[in-house]
């Protein structure tokens, strides 16, 4: 498998080739089978977020992500591109492009949960994914699901966090904690009731008690919104260590591949302070 892997790998730029001509911008894509001769189907993406399913997946998929203009505009100079995640579920095996190499990314055999992030950037304004389909016959009727969220590279609150386990943890300065509060798909006052460790996932969850929503972008897909609940759950990294806290605070969360992530969390007279501290902001801020 492993051969079979490294020769398929190094035909990808061949295949591909023939095929760029034709591609077309899509968020989504859904198909069967293989490639031509079980060869490797490629698979163009031009979305911040969207899903692949693969029923009865034969051969590979090589699965290119990139950024719409409008959205790799409001990268930090300097720094081009974006940080990926995904999640992914069913018999395949998924490797991450890079420098000639391909670096796992998940297999089912991995111990990592099923809803695990996965998490990577782009080199420049693009990524490519390799997705080899398991050989054995019993998996052939199975379906494959990826769904994928992209963020391009910015300040921590003007996107979600720096891949770094350290900026990730870190609390935000005072002009973070702005973009946050603008940029953030959920903006909301509470106390924190629980810190539920999911090990399995590498994360644990803040069970937020809301008492005022401040700020809220609601999507389509999402169904019930946070406005018709009390308590609200928000991932945080295993890595931050987070505890239980008196008092209340203003929690900023993205909403990334279903769930709601952790960007800042301020104590709320630490965020009122900054409010009547702050001579520019990107948006009306409120406390």
């Amino acid at each position: 498998m492993l051969h079979k892997t490294i020769t398929a790998f190094a035909l990808i730029f061949t295949v591909v080739s023939a095929y760029e001509h034709t591609t077309v911008d899509q968020c989504d894509w859904s198909g069967s089978g293989g490639g031509e001769n079980g060869g490797v189907r490629p698979v163009y993406l031009r979305c911040a977020r969207g899903t692949v399913s693969w029923r009865y997946p034969r051969g590979a998929l090589r699965i290119v992500l990139s950024f719409p203009v409008s959205s790799s505009e409001n990268s930090i100079p300097g720094h081009p591109g974006f940080r990926a995640c995904v999640k992914i579920s069913g018999p395949v095996r998924v490797f991450l492009e890079g420098n000639g190499k391909l670096r796992p990314l998940y297999s089912p055999t991995d111990g990592k949960h099923e809803l695990s992030h996965r998490c990577f950037r782009s080199r420049k304004h693009m990524a490519a994914l390799y997705m080899e389909a398991e050989d054995d016959f019993s998996y052939r009727r199975a379906k494959v699901r990826l769904q994928y969220d992209l963020e391009p590279n910015s300040l921590k609150g003007g996107a979600l966090h720096l891949p770094d386990e350290e900026e990730e943890c870190r609390p935000c300065s005072m002009e973070e904690l702005a973009r946050a509060y603008c940029q953030s798909d959920l903006v909301a006052r509470g106390t924190v009731s629980a810190v539920q460790q999911q090990l399995d996932l590498e994360a644990a969850e803040l069970v937020l008690r809301v008492t005022k929503i401040l700020r809220q972008v609601v999507q389509e897909t999402e169904g019930e919104t946070v406005l018709t609940k009390r308590n609200v759950r928000v991932r945080v990294p295993t890595a931050c260590d987070a505890r239980h806290g008196l008092g209340e605070f203003v929690i900023m969360a993205k909403r990334r591949l279903g769930d709601l992530i952790l960007v800042c969390a301020p104590r709320l007279e630490a965020w009122a302070q900054a409010v009547r501290e702050m001579d520019t902001a990107p948006c009306v801020l409120n406390s």
